[in-house]
């Protein structure tokens, strides 16, 4: 019996780890630095996903096709992606970096609409655009306390942040479409563990180059690490692959996009952070894009 909206309730789940991800991780990162931090990450994300899909008896390698489009998808989207934009953030700022990088949800929804084929109404048309909008409205009126710059923002350093982020965005594109190609082929941790593997092998180079002394001392960081790759890279790639074989692309990009959105609420909640009425004006158009969307 089929389950309505299992393969929305997937998506969602996503935007939801990736929206607590950040906030789980940011102490591991200013303990480890970002690259050592991401490494670790994969590497106990890897692990993990492996012993999971070991247990549920879903590890099959019979299927090259698809574990070949899973490893490059790791490799593209996840590693290349994922180390193109940490340095982006680190030349321009996590502002201006997140509002051009936001473009990769769009772009993943029209590219798949027109690759896979998807019929596409234009109600939904209509829901997406209000999505979007609200979610980039989200991105871009962050709260007054954010640091506008990056570490080493510097003018001269713009135009190689800037294409840096364009980098992050083709990865993140392409790393989306080559899973979808194949991710109702393969069971979900055993996916998520083959793009995760491929992710930390192809890392493995960035890392030894740009990983930098650790910042701190000692094991304590450890549990950040194992809940940063809990929530991020197990929770979250997870079940974006379960979206993504449950449901259409349109639909599983729009809900797995809603992470600004959800962040925005958590920080007001927990951590009493106020944000510009704009930002709350694009996150009530981003649920009704989306309900929308979904519902047309």
């Amino acid at each position: 019996m089929a389950v309505p909206f299992l393969g929305e309730g997937f998506a969602l789940g996503a935007s939801v780890c990736w929206a607590i991800g950040p906030l789980v991780a940011y102490k591991g990162v200013e303990a480890l630095g970002t690259f050592r931090f991401s490494m670790y990450r994969f590497f106990t994300a890897a692990l993990a996903l492996f012993l999971i899909a070991f247990a549920l008896g879903d590890v099959h390698l019979g299927d090259t096709r698809a574990m070949a489009y899973l490893a490059a998808s790791g490799v593209i989207g996840v590693a290349l992606g994922e180390a193109a934009l940490f340095q982006a953030v680190f030349l321009l700022g996590p502002r201006r970096s997140s509002v051009i990088f936001a473009l990769h949800a769009p772009l993943t929804a029209a590219l798949g609409s027109v690759l896979f084929r998807e019929a596409v109404k234009p109600l939904t048309v209509l829901g997406v655009t209000l999505a979007f909008a609200g979610v980039y409205a989200a991105v871009i009126f962050r709260a007054p306390t954010e640091k506008a710059g990056g570490t080493y923002h510097k003018p001269a350093t713009a135009r190689l942040g800037f294409l840096l982020v364009a980098v992050a965005l083709a990865c993140q594109v392409a790393g989306a479409l080559l899973a979808k190609e194949v991710v109702d082929e393969v069971a979900p941790f055993f996916a998520s563990f083959v793009r995760t593997f491929a992710a930390t092998v192809a890392f493995l180079p960035v890392f030894l180059v740009l990983r930098g002394a650790p910042r701190a001392k000692g094991s304590a960081h450890l549990p950040i690490v194992l809940v940063s790759a809990l929530v991020s890279t197990i929770g979250g790639m997870t079940l974006l692959l379960a979206a993504l074989a449950s449901a259409g692309i349109v639909r599983a990009v729009i809900l797995s996009s809603m992470s600004p959105v959800i962040y925005i609420f958590l920080m007001s909640v927990f951590r009493g952070e106020r944000f510009p009425v704009l930002a709350w004006i694009g996150s009530i158009m981003a649920v009704v894009g989306a309900a929308i969307a979904i519902l047309a």
